[in-house]
């Protein structure tokens, strides 16, 4: 298992606020696309716009992502 955060530039916020999009299926997507599973996306408050808990095969697959 793996819990990961990630942060958006002020232009991606203004792409995702012109176009809204789901981000957690774009997530699930590139992560099965290794052989991982998503088990939770959040979006947050502070440092960082979220986290997300998912799991793959072994590290270099998850280093890919």
């Amino acid at each position: 298992m793996y819990l990961t955060q990630f942060s958006y530039t002020p232009e991606t916020w203004a792409r995702l606020i012109e176009n809204p999009e789901d981000r957690r299926e774009a997530a699930r997507t590139y992560i099965e696309s290794v052989g991982g599973k998503l088990h939770g996306f959040w979006y947050a408050f502070g440092e960082h716009d979220g986290w997300n808990l998912w799991e793959a095969p072994d590290n270099v697959s998850m280093a890919s992502v």
